[in-house]
């Protein structure tokens, strides 16, 4: 045998770069129809993201994220934080009782007019709402370049790439912590599609672990946790059916009869009105400081 060629992986960043955005082309978000994971999806999935943050796994998640933070050193009286696709305010609300102040980005208004009414309930003063995409942000002219201290983004489309994760990283000073789903498991999502659009359902990218390596390429330190969420809720058939109109929304006309096959298959597995949703989500953690690099 001839003398084995040494490829350097973890060190080649144009690989992982590569790597993740082929495996977002194959993936379930890249089916989408041009257009329709922009603000209208974002306003449609408002009512919904607010119900749930109030949940129990909602609460759990959010204790994690404080934790994970904790012990990465990220919180303090002066922090200053950005939330990239902050939605309804999960994070953004319970952070500001414990920083200086919160940055809250979204697209969505929709979101956004939930989170100034929560703010408002709850008497906080010190989130400042920013209706923008990710994409759309200049840090020099917003002032955002290395100003916060904390740059989240969880379960954020926002970061999308290595252009729109190299700027979260230019936004901070301190802290960045990343989410992202790299299992994505509901039956009725699954058969559906198969009823409404044919074939199997691709699956959503694990890019979380493409970004890991990219990071690491970089010359960063970061940390991956990982987390299973089990699922199990019994909530109304209109809810059901609503929710799984919006997750289809981006693939497929919602038409009469794309609707009725939806409808049908939630009141088939409807008991006494009320639909048992079952759902298996392993999410994955990545924190980082952008002042720790390798030597």
């Amino acid at each position: 045998m001839g003398d084995l060629i040494h490829i350097d992986l973890f060190g080649d960043s144009l690989f992982w770069e590569r790597m993740w955005q082929e495996a977002r082309a194959k993936s379930l978000y890249g089916r989408r129809r041009p257009g329709r994971d922009r603000e209208e999806y974002w306003n449609r999935r408002a009512a919904s993201f607010a119900s749930h943050s109030q949940s129990r796994e909602a609460q759990q998640r959010v204790a994690n994220v404080l934790h994970f933070l904790g012990h990465h050193d990220g919180l303090n009286r002066e922090a200053e934080v950005l939330d990239i696709g902050c939605g309804p305010g999960a994070y953004a609300l319970v952070l500001a009782r414990r920083v200086k102040r919160v940055v809250a980005l979204d697209p969505s208004p929709e979101m956004l007019s939930i989170l100034k009414s929560r703010m408002q309930a709850e008497g906080l003063s010190n989130i400042e709402p920013v209706q923008l995409t990710w994409e759309e942000v200049d840090l020099d002219r917003l002032g955002w370049r290395r100003r916060f201290q904390v740059v989240l983004a969880l379960m954020s489309p926002g970061i999308h790439d290595p252009a729109t994760l190299r700027k979260m990283i230019e936004a901070c000073h301190g802290v960045c912590l990343l989410g992202g789903h790299v299992r994505q498991e509901e039956e009725a999502r699954r058969v559906l599609w198969h009823k409404l659009i044919g074939g199997e359902m691709p699956p959503v990218p694990p890019e979380v672990f493409y970004i890991f390596h990219l990071l690491y390429s970089w010359g960063y330190l970061p940390s991956l946790q990982l987390e299973r969420r089990p699922i199990l809720r019994e909530i109304e058939v209109e809810e059901a059916i609503q929710e799984l109109e919006n997750f289809f929304y981006p693939y497929i006309e919602l038409n009469h009869t794309s609707r009725k096959v939806i409808v049908d298959y939630v009141l088939s597995h409807a008991v006494e009105g009320r639909y048992i949703q079952k759902r298996e989500f392993i999410a994955a953690y990545l924190c980082w400081n952008v002042n720790e690099v390798r030597e």
